[in-house]
């Protein structure tokens, strides 16, 4: 049996898995998604070839992609990236979590370190394919994948396949006049929905006074809060932590209600690392869904949890690769 590697690499992780063509990980691990400073995308691309290195002289790696369990050699390497993407040339035009990736010609570094054919895809569209492949969307023809993670990512199965453009549903301006993103815009349903936001929602909350038990557990430092830390004190009956959901519920809610009214979707799959949150946010994300959205497609519209949690996005890169080399071949 053939197997790929795949690689989701996001604003915070970066999650390499190894993937057999019928979509089982066999292996995965998740790493922090290097920080460079100033930009430098030369030094990013050689700490991302260090990781993938890494995961290639793994003996457990070394062992399947030699014959173990039956599988053959790698075919290729897939790559799920959290930005704009050239899938032409393989390069990253602009990620707006992810600065010193600007530019960046990812598929070139690659094949030229590795000597495997590379897919370079953007990272919520790598998610989709996933998720239509072996996940919640087998067996839905139309539907959006949203990725809940350091910002917002959207990617589009239309006709039972990959739709190839970007779908920068992070981007959709929600509040004409609202909160600064770091795309250099205002007002997108990324500010108000991802980790990034949640957590600044949670520090100007605080310094406007409002009371929490994030000041005791981050010992009055605001700058130690994480999305993490919000969804567990959200857990524990946090009245601050809990409304920070809340909100982002009603305002994925409105940016589901937009695509539904545009696209026509069956369903809305919602997937990324802030997906543990789901019962904090999943009421308040239907109820407005459903009222904002033109009638009667509320009736018809389903919104599902990914099925593939932590590895959607590299299972998805991975299978790129075997639908490119099933074209090739047929």
């Amino acid at each position: 049996m053939r197997i790929a590697v795949g690689m989701d690499i996001g604003g915070t992780n970066t999650r390499i898995s190894l993937v057999t063509e019928t979509g089982e990980a066999l292996l995965s691990r998740q790493i922090p998604t290097p920080c460079v400073s100033g930009g430098d995308s030369v030094r990013f691309g050689e700490l991302l070839t260090e990781n993938l290195r890494d995961f290639m002289d793994d003996e457990n790696t070394r062992a399947l992609s030699s014959g173990e369990r039956g599988m053959s050699g790698i075919a290729g390497i897939g790559i799920g990236f959290a930005g704009l993407i050239d899938r032409e040339h393989g390069k990253i035009f602009k990620s707006p979590n992810i600065s010193s990736a600007d530019g960046l010609p990812v598929r070139e570094i690659f094949e030229s370190e590795f000597h495997f054919p590379v897919i370079v895809e953007n990272d919520a569209n790598a998610y989709a394919f996933g998720e239509k492949w072996v996940g919640a969307g087998r067996d839905i023809d139309n539907f959006v994948v949203l990725t809940l993670g350091t910002g917002l990512g959207g990617g589009h199965i239309y006709k039972g396949d990959l739709y190839e453009g970007p779908l920068e549903i992070g981007h959709i301006i929600i509040e004409p006049n609202g909160r600064f993103c770091t795309c250099g815009g205002h007002g997108c349903l990324e500010s108000y929905t991802s980790g990034r936001a949640i957590v600044d929602r949670a520090i100007t909350s605080i310094k406007n006074g409002a009371k929490s038990s994030l000041i005791e557990c981050c010992e009055g430092n605001y700058y130690k809060i994480t999305p993490e830390l919000v969804f567990q004190m959200a857990l524990d009956g946090d009245n601050l932590s809990r409304e920070i959901f809340r909100e982002a519920g009603h305002y994925l809610g409105l940016g589901i209600a937009n695509l539904a009214n545009i696209l026509s979707v069956e369903a809305v799959i919602i997937g990324g690392g802030l997906i543990g949150a789901w019962d904090l946010f999943i009421e308040e994300l239907t109820k407005e869904a459903f009222k904002r959205s033109f009638k009667p497609t509320p009736a018809n519209i389903k919104i599902l949890k990914s099925a593939l949690a932590k590895d959607a996005g590299a299972v998805g890169a991975a299978g790129l690769v075997f639908r490119k080399i099933s074209a090739t071949t047929a």
